[in-house]
């Protein structure tokens, strides 16, 4: 009897144990499960809360507006005229009577060469033409005198014919001396080297003493360059030629130098009659007053040149516009909602996208935040452009 109560004994407790781990078991699947379901739960409401967020965004209005149909380019300052002064004898250089980089003005008298030589052979000229013409005055009297006396009876008209003769031998002689002093007077005029244009002039090439020769081709003795007018050159796509035709001389020109300086004013005044095949570009002149020398020969400038203005355009921030792969397009915001709007840019200038068909001009249009947007996206507009 003692043997089997210490057997049910032991039994009671050995189930106990089972029972308790049983139990715990089963608390800890029930404690997963229930955090497994509230986790969840909160996951996916949050997921629901990102979705439905609105995203913040800048927007702009669209507006329709006249703006101007220009083109800008690079360009550079040119003379319209630029002389290289060369010598056009063999002489020594007497005097520069200029300073470098000075203002000259056409037939200002710049260099002096030595002219003894051939003002030595004018004077010989001139006196030898006014001998011919004393002699031909003389033949003169003699033809009067021989006509009276061929009247009278008193001589032969032989020897009136050879008074004329004498007086037409030395009336081609006196053309001949003219004809040749002439010459020498206009080889004189070389010694004196004139400014050919008004303007300014560069670096003396020579200073007084120096030999110069006409045949010489390297340096010049200096350079003028016309100062006003003056032209502005550069080049704009092939594309542009019938607007600048159409345009013809009312294309206003704006040149902005290096330091900003802004200088308007120009007109187009030459067009290529070619395009250039290696750049398809072709070369425009647009000529300055440049009384103030603003524009310096040989410097670069930005070129803005104003074709036309074009009426009732509509137009949008240019950050407004996205590019896809169905080309480009903007998001429109209707009763706090963005949606995709495509449309086509005709053109940009001064940060405004001139847009030619996809908007009415009355929208509303994103122009920061674009990225985190897609169609049907709620947004919360933050600011607006320009405000």
């Amino acid at each position: 009897m003692k043997s089997l109560k210490s057997l049910n004994l032991k039994s009671l407790k050995k189930l106990d144990r089972t029972t308790i781990a049983v139990g715990v078991g089963l608390l800890a699947l029930v404690g997963g499960l229930g955090w497994w379901m509230v986790a969840g739960g909160a996951g996916a409401a949050v997921q629901t809360n990102v979705r439905d967020r609105a995203i913040a965004v800048a927007v702009s209005k669209a507006s329709i507006k006249d703006l101007p149909y220009r083109v800008e380019a690079p360009g550079s300052v040119q003379p319209v005229v630029s002389v290289a002064i060369r010598a056009r004898i063999d002489s020594q250089v007497e005097k520069v009577l200029f300073e470098d980089g000075a203002a000259v003005k056409a037939g200002d008298l710049l260099f002096k060469l030595d002219s003894r030589a051939i003002d030595a052979m004018v004077g010989q000229a001139e006196a030898t033409l006014a001998r011919d013409q004393a002699s031909l005055v003389k033949a003169n009297r003699d033809v009067e005198r021989m006509t009276g006396l061929v009247a009278k009876g008193t001589t032969s008209k032989v020897t009136l014919d050879d008074a004329r003769t004498s007086v037409d031998m030395l009336s081609a002689t006196v053309k001949q001396d003219e004809a040749n002093l002439d010459n020498l007077r206009a080889q004189r005029s070389y010694y004196d080297i004139l400014s050919p244009a008004t303007g300014r002039i560069g670096i003396s090439g020579v200073r007084p003493g120096t030999v110069v020769r006409a045949a010489d081709t390297g340096t010049p003795l200096a350079i003028v360059n016309q100062m006003s007018p003056i032209y502005v050159t550069f080049g704009v796509p092939e594309r542009y030629i019938q607007d600048l035709r159409a345009a013809s001389g009312n294309a206003g020109v704006q040149a902005t130098l290096q330091n900003g300086s802004t200088i308007s004013g120009g007109n187009v005044a030459f067009v290529e009659n070619a395009v250039d095949p290696q750049t398809g570009t072709i070369l425009v002149r647009a000529i300055f007053e440049n009384k103030d020398e603003m524009l310096w020969p040989g410097t670069l400038a930005s070129v803005r040149v104003s074709l036309r203005t074009d009426k009732n355009v509509v137009a949008v921030p240019s950050e407004a516009v996205q590019n896809g792969q169905r080309g480009s397009f903007v998001f429109v915001v209707e009763n706090g909602v963005a949606k995709v709007r495509q449309v086509t840019v005709a053109r940009t200038i001064d940060g405004q996208a001139v847009i030619a068909d996809g908007l009415a001009g009355t929208e509303t249009v994103v122009t920061d935040g674009q990225l985190a947007l897609r169609e049907g996206a709620r947004v919360d507009i933050k600011r607006e452009t320009g405000a």
